[in-house]
């Protein structure tokens, strides 16, 4: 299997491997379950079937991306948990939709008021956790929905909205005079080197250069 290749395993089918160089290979995978992929098939196609896929390895670039990306964040020293869980609903809509059904054309409005009441709890509560599950039932829609209708309307998924007010909090906290670590804990980092992470990743600059900016 060429190198950024994505297998597709049907839920339910025996399968085996082997290398096929001396060497051995590598590979990382998800195992979700027959009973959940059955409910995301027919929250995406209506239809209650376990579903089956067209191939069993695709060169599929955006797959191999997003589950790429979602190893690199569980490996991380601070994993978000909403980013993993919208991770892993990507990378299953993804594969139903595209090798293992016809795309449907996404006609649905945007549901401006639920989504704007999600777009509120996270700017209020950005000291807390959240689960695409409780952000599902608050918005009234199925975490399919509310991820491509939020990103659609405000411009990135929930994890990445709530970041962005955590940095803007911790921003504001800093310049007026607060204490880095104090900071962190106060907006709802793990510590204050998760938040350098996420400021350089996020602005492009860490704290501590902010504050030298500053002074």
């Amino acid at each position: 299997m060429p190198r950024g290749s994505v297998a597709l395993i049907a839920p339910g089918v025996v399968h085996t491997g082997w290398a096929g160089i001396e060497g051995g290979w590598c590979y990382r995978m998800l195992y979700p379950t027959q009973d959940l992929m059955r409910h995301y098939a027919k929250d995406i196609f209506g239809v209650d079937v376990l579903p089956t896929f067209h191939q069993p390895v695709v060169k599929d670039p955006c797959l191999f991306a997003l589950l790429s990306h979602l190893h690199n964040c569980s490996d991380s020293l601070a994993p978000d948990p909403l980013e993993i869980q919208e991770l892993y609903v990507a990378i299953v809509e993804r594969a139903l939709r595209r090798h293992a059904g016809q795309p449907t054309p996404n006609t649905a409005a945007l549901h401006t008021n639920a989504l704007a009441t999600v777009r509120d709890l996270l700017n209020d509560r950005y000291r807390d956790s959240f689960s695409l599950d409780e952000l599902s039932a608050i918005a009234g829609m199925s975490k399919f929905r509310l991820l491509r209708q939020f990103r659609a309307l405000y411009g990135v998924p929930p994890h990445a909205y709530l970041r962005l007010c955590r940095v803007q909090r911790a921003r504001h906290a800093i310049l007026g005079g607060a204490m880095l670590a104090d900071t962190a804990s106060a907006v709802g980092f793990a510590d204050q080197a998760h938040m350098t992470r996420v400021f350089r990743r996020t602005l492009g600059f860490t704290p501590g250069e902010l504050l030298r900016s500053c002074t």
